[in-house]
């Protein structure tokens, strides 16, 4: 079966939650194979479960911690895009309250995608999990990151033992039992991601977060 990501061949890994789990060894990506993905109508009722607002102070703090995270590493930065925001895009209120003028996108609240426009920031919050298509996916988020611009992702990593894939800790790990979440990431494929598309790394926090910046042209 072919990764998703680097379309290499990926080898059985495990199972759980009556789905299959494969795993990539060249870009480190498990994914969930198509045949499990639930349909989309089941899909966009699950996210309408999520108490996503400005009234869930978690949820908030999560943000800002983020956001803090954002103004350290990409200063000077004045325009934004959030990549999968969900039915209420709260990003977008708390990074305007913090001066950056910002547009949203997802494909199944918010399709109309922004037309030849690019971004100091894109920046994709708990989205990169629900990829059916990561690579063209993620190409289409970093075609509207501006020259020098920055990318940054927000997934929980998959638990590793000795710096490897655990079946028995994955197999424990909560974050996989949400049937929307088909893909999981570890440094490793957020390195492949860098080098194949042209960005470095500035900035990961090894558990959940990840800064990109787009590579200086030859």
């Amino acid at each position: 079966m072919k990764c998703p990501l680097c379309q290499n061949s990926a080898d059985f890994f495990t199972t759980g939650e009556n789905r299959e789990y494969q795993l990539c060894d060249l870009c480190g990506l498990i994914f969930v194979p198509t045949r499990f993905h639930i349909p989309i109508e089941s899909e966009r009722e699950r996210y309408r479960e999520h108490e996503n607002s400005l009234e869930n102070e978690g949820y908030v703090a999560m943000f800002m911690e983020k956001i803090s995270l954002i103004k350290k590493y990409c200063p000077q930065i004045k325009t934004a895009l959030d990549f999968g925001c969900g039915y209420e895009p709260v990003l977008k209120i708390l990074l305007e309250r913090e001066g950056l003028k910002t547009e949203v996108y997802d494909p199944i609240f918010f399709p109309d995608s922004p037309k030849n426009k690019s971004f100091d920031l894109v920046i994709s919050t708990e989205t990169f999990e629900h990829l059916k298509n990561p690579i063209q996916d993620i190409q289409w988020a970093i075609d509207h990151v501006a020259a020098s611009g920055f990318l940054a992702v927000m997934t929980r990593f998959y638990p590793l033992e000795n710096g490897n894939p655990s079946e028995e800790k994955f197999s424990k790990w909560y974050y996989k039992r949400d049937p929307t979440h088909i893909a999981f990431y570890s440094s490793k494929s957020f390195h492949w991601i860098a080098e194949k598309l042209g960005f470095q790394i500035i900035f990961n926090n090894q558990f959940d977060f990840v800064l990109f910046q787009r590579s200086a042209g030859p």
